[in-house]
């Protein structure tokens, strides 16, 4: 069988276990910035709810702690779409944070707070997928999974 006889393999743009992740970070961000931009202004009426961000920020922190973990725990090389994702809560957060600074947006004290947590804890969690993807992992990181091609 020559090179031209073989069926073209369908390389993924990211490995499974970094799925969970990515989808995280993009619902994340996504539900951050849909609940800023829809309502801005918006005052909560309990005070209990002045908790809610730092707690739902914590879980965040702990779902993508879990998942940069078990991908860490992969014999393969891994790719780096979960590293590049990482990168868009602390994207929209800096829009939004500058937006508001701009005027365009008028935010409460409770949405500034909001905006503050989306962008400590989106930062963190880059830092902490680029940390282990880079320093604990010690394996390559590559855009597609390793293959080694003989030629005959």
């Amino acid at each position: 069988m020559t090179s031209v006889d073989r069926p073209a393999k369908r390389i993924p743009k990211a490995h499974p276990e970094e799925w969970p992740s990515i989808i995280a970070a993009l619902v994340g961000a996504g539900a951050t910035t849909l609940f800023l931009w829809s309502d801005p202004g918006f005052r909560p009426s309990a005070d209990l709810a002045w908790a809610i961000p730092g707690w739902v920020a914590l879980a965040y922190l702990f779902i993508q702690i879990v998942c940069v973990l078990v991908s860490t725990n992969q014999l393969r090389a891994l790719g780096i779409l979960d590293a590049v994702v990482a990168i868009v809560p602390v994207t929209a957060a800096i829009v939004t944070g500058v937006e508001w600074m701009l005027g365009r947006l008028p935010l409460s004290s409770y949405q500034v707070n909001v905006l503050a947590t989306m962008l400590v804890v989106g930062f963190g969690e880059f830092l902490l997928t680029i940390w282990v993807r880079l320093a604990l992992n010690r394996r390559s990181v590559s855009v597609e999974p390793s293959e080694v091609i003989t030629r005959g």
